[in-house]
């Protein structure tokens, strides 16, 4: 078994250094998370990305990589990686995911590219792929890459991880609608899909059950082939490296010729890729609103900022860096003298030495983006302040605000609230920097990067190992279940109704079980070894009415009433409270779709829109969803969104537990359980014993041992049951 990661960049560079070829290995966070965990773990790596080299050069020089992993580049010629990467991968997802809409550049041309790229990358991982291997997807520009290798590679455990934030629904829906579903069922064709924070897993199943119809059981979706878990997994830093580099003696060099430089000033410190979603120009705004309101620090402070240069070939970045140069010109001009310049700008890299030097030599670390995924700077400047000293300054925009509760939180949008906090930061006692940075190295020195990547690969693999695959009921399998139940003892059927028994009807009570079925369930229930309960999300009257005189029970109401020896019982008292309220919203949806209609009963309403339009009703019923809720959060209730039905129950309207708690205590020998919706997910669920067996009807991943096309699958089935007659 192999880990296959794949990334755009590769964690190497490759250059020509006069006439020999030098790799040098890269030290970003995700290199050092992925390369740290199969060394620790001793699995071997392959690393796919795209080659910003030429081939002849790899292929010349690939065996003088000395690296303890594999290299698989991607060559993709440059008019199609333009249009991939710099057009739609950044001048439309980038800008789109950061809530800058505007700066949206979308064309048909670059989204093609973008799927010809997923497609060439899935085609060479298939390549290399062996069962067993556990392939790691990272970052918006494959988006799409975790559902091609589904299709090509069904069995494979797929992660894939976010390293940006997702947006809201009302963001996200601006991209045409087949790049909203190419991307939505690209990232669920993996067993596990990560994001930093938990606001942005609820943005995405947002989407996908507004966009998809499909809806989500503790953040897990169920699909034909697979299920996709949603989880937040906020990426970290190597603690100790950073930790340790404190004491280095290049870095304890540089931070006093900084410190001897600025002796008599205090240190406010930033640094930032050249990016428009850092904030920079803001940032400089609050510094100079600070100065302004007070002025007693002139001359006493004094900004460093440094600007690491990124995509200065896409427009908008060309145009940041000259704003963020006007910004700091200006700034000097106007607050500064000869003395002093209240701004210190670099545009430059920062190597490492340098950046521990200038982090650990800061007062203040002012982290202001308008929007990012983690910010893996906030957590590097903590880290290496050994010293306990420093104040860290963080915009409430990105993910580590989530996790770096003592830091001083801004909004970077407002340029007079952070003067207030710059200036508080400065005058913070070292006692209290002391306690604030010390909680701070405490979290994560405990949730560092190599747990980030442990904790994700794992549970990819066991997501995958854990997966329910149904499997068909084909004639030897069924031949088998059929011997089971034949040679059984004391014997149980818990059969659903719609979808199951009888097929689904423009209208509820246009279904209802024909002579041919009534006669089989008869038949069955006669049988003194067999116990048959009909377990439907129908009323107590219309069971009663069609099927009361079977000596069968009954279960109504998805286990809201139940009936035993001729008589009904409720397993709910009293009548919901809120039931009249998702009665009167339901009626205005019925008013705008004349097709539609509503179904009372006592425990529960639901609304159907089978006969409605398609487009239509789909779109009414992501809207209704929604409102639903928000109406009914913390009320005693279960939204299901079914199939063309939204249906809102009592939580102990509950196939499952009632099942579990007046049916299946029973002592039998074998119980077979058959269902077609998500209410019978809740039954089959709960039946894990040995001579319990579940069947799910119809498409879609399920909690079910077994699978069967349709309801004439069923009655067949049961047929075959009742053959078995023999009582011994």
């Amino acid at each position: 078994m192999k880990i296959i990661n794949i990334s755009y960049r590769l964690p190497l560079s490759v250059k020509k250094q006069n006439t020999k070829t030098v790799f040098t290995p890269s030290s970003g966070g995700l290199a050092t998370a992925v390369l740290s965990y199969t060394q620790k773990s001793e699995q071997k790596l392959t690393w796919v990305g795209i080659a910003d080299f030429d081939r002849n050069t790899w292929e010349n020089h690939k065996n003088e990589f000395e690296g303890n992993f594999e290299i698989e580049p991607v060559y993709l010629d440059r008019r199609l990686n333009r249009n991939f990467y710099n057009i739609f991968s950044n001048s439309v997802l980038w800008a789109m995911f950061h809530y800058f809409p505007s700066y949206m550049e979308y064309n048909e041309a670059a989204f093609e590219a973008y799927k010809s790229a997923n497609e060439i990358v899935a085609k060479r991982v298939s390549e290399i792929y062996e069962p067993g291997d556990l392939i790691w997807v990272h970052d918006y520009h494959f988006m799409g890459l975790p559902k091609l290798l589904r299709k090509l590679l069904p069995d494979a455990q797929i992660g894939f991880f976010l390293h940006i934030p997702f947006p809201n629904f009302e963001i996200f829906r601006i991209l045409p609608s087949k790049a909203k579903r190419y991307i939505l069922e690209g990232i669920l064709g993996s067993n596990l899909a990560g994001f930093h924070t938990w606001d942005n897993v609820i943005h995405f199943t947002e989407c996908v059950e507004k966009l998809l119809g499909l809806s989500h059981r503790n953040f897990v979706f169920s699909q034909d082939t697979h299920r996709t878990r949603i989880g937040s997994y906020p990426i970290s830093i190597d603690f100790e490296k950073f930790h340790n580099a404190y004491d280095k003696p290049e870095v304890a060099k540089l931070r006093s010729e900084i410190r001897e430089l600025y002796q008599d000033k205090k240190i406010i410190f930033s640094v930032d890729r050249l990016d428009y979603t850092k904030g920079i120009n803001n940032r400089l705004s609050a510094f100079e609103s600070f100065l302004k309101k007070y002025p007693e620090w002139r001359e006493k402070v004094v900004f460093l900022l440094v600007i690491v240069p990124s995509r200065e070939e896409i427009t908008k970045y060309g145009e940041r860096k000259s704003m963020i140069e006007q910004s700091v010109g200006r700034i000097n001009g106007a607050m500064g003298n000869y003395k002093w310049s209240p701004v210190v700008y670099q545009y430059q890299s920062v190597e490492f030495d340098k950046l521990i030097a200038l982090y650990t030599s800061a007062d203040v670390a002012l982290i202001s983006p308008v929007r990012d995924g983690m910010n893996l700077v906030a957590k590097e400047y903590v880290a290496s302040r050994k010293d306990l000293r420093g104040v860290l300054v963080l915009s409430l925009m990105t993910g580590a605000s989530k996790e770096l509760q003592e830091a001083i939180a801004i909004n970077p949008f407002d340029k007079e609230l952070t003067g207030y906090r710059i200036a508080q930061a400065l005058d913070m006692d070292e006692k209290q920097q002391e306690k604030r940075m010390r909680h701070m190295q405490k979290y994560l020195a405990k949730h560092d990067v190599f747990r980030w990547a442990t904790r994700f690969l794992t549970d990819t693999i066991d997501m995958h190992d854990h997966d329910n695959k149904a499997q068909p009921l084909v004639e030897g399998v069924k031949k088998e279940l059929v011997n089971k139940f034949n040679t059984a003892g004391k014997r149980l059927l818990l059969l659903d109704f719609d979808g199951t028994l009888v097929g689904l009807q423009p209208k509820p009570e246009m279904a209802i079980p024909g002579e041919n079925t009534l006669d089989l369930l008869n038949s069955l229930a006669n049988n003194p070894k067999n116990d048959v309960w009909i377990v439907s999300g129908r009323n107590k009257d219309f069971l009663e009415k069609y099927m009361g005189h079977l000596p069968i029970g009954m279960v109504a109401e998805h286990g809201g009433y139940i009936k035993t020896d001729g008589e009904w019982e409720p397993i709910i008292s009293g009548s919901p409270a809120w039931k009249q309220q998702v009665i009167e919203i339901m009626d205005e949806y019925v008013d705008r779709n004349a097709e539609s209609f509503i179904e009372e009963k006592e425990f529960g309403v639901a609304w159907h829109y089978r006969n409605v339009e398609k487009e239509q009703g789909f779109l009414t019923s992501r809207e209704l969803l929604a409102l639903l809720k928000n109406h009914l959060y913390n009320t005693p209730t279960q939204i299901i969104d079914g199939n063309k039905v939204i249906e809102v129950k009592h939580f102990m309207a509950h196939k499952g537990t009632t099942c579990k708690s007046r049916i299946l205590c029973g002592d039998y020998d074998i119980a077979i359980a058959i269902g077609d919706d998500k209410t019978d997910e809740d039954l089959f669920e709960m039946m894990t014993d040995a001579n319990e067996y579940t069947i799910k009807v119809g498409p879609g991943n399920t909690a079910a041992k077994y699978k069967v096309n349709a309801v004439e699958d069923v009655l067949e089935f049961l047929e075959q049951l009742d053959e078995a007659k023999v009582i011994k």
